[in-house]
């Protein structure tokens, strides 16, 4: 009885792992994702000269809970808290491997924003994965200046 009770528990063990299967690169490749901003209400960035911190700069959205992304393989539409809440974001999706990719903004389907023209001009955000934990994966979006300045977000991206 006790072999039988023994296998009995090795099943139920095993087949709760066979359900937990741990995510890739790959899974965040296309879907429905959120971006959750952190507790404090800030958006923190990281600027960086030859590889030395030289400012961290946080900037408020208080009134953002969180970003819903939807992703096929070359675009996203990002909207802030809810889909169809506001202007949705279009962006463009370039893979350089399965961990990384470079986002720019659709000018042509976005209203005109400096800021988004300012990234554009400057190839875009380099975008990679740091790690994944559960359902999310914590990546680190790079934007490299001429003057070889980078600024650097840590956030993390999780799947719906």
């Amino acid at each position: 009885m006790k072999n039988f009770n023994f296998l009995f528990l090795l099943i139920i063990l095993s087949s709760l792992n066979s359900f937990g299967q741990k995510l890739t690169c790959a899974d965040f490749k296309t879907g429905e994702f959120y971006i959750p901003t952190d507790n404090e209400g800030a958006a923190k960035f990281l600027v960086y000269k030859n590889d030395e911190l030289i400012e961290e700069i946080s900037e408020p959205i208080d009134s953002i809970k969180k970003y819903i992304v939807i992703r096929n393989l070359k675009s996203q539409i990002e909207w802030k808290n809810a889909i169809d809440f506001g202007d949705p974001t279009y962006e463009n999706i370039e893979w350089i491997d399965d961990c990384t990719y470079r986002l720019t903004y659709d000018n042509a389907k976005n209203k005109k924003s400096e800021e988004d023209n300012w990234i554009n001009e400057n190839n875009g955000l380099l975008i990679k994965k740091i790690r994944i934990v559960d359902s999310c994966m914590e990546y680190s979006a790079t934007l490299t200046l001429p003057d070889g300045i980078k600024i650097v977000q840590k956030s993390k991206i999780c799947k719906k």
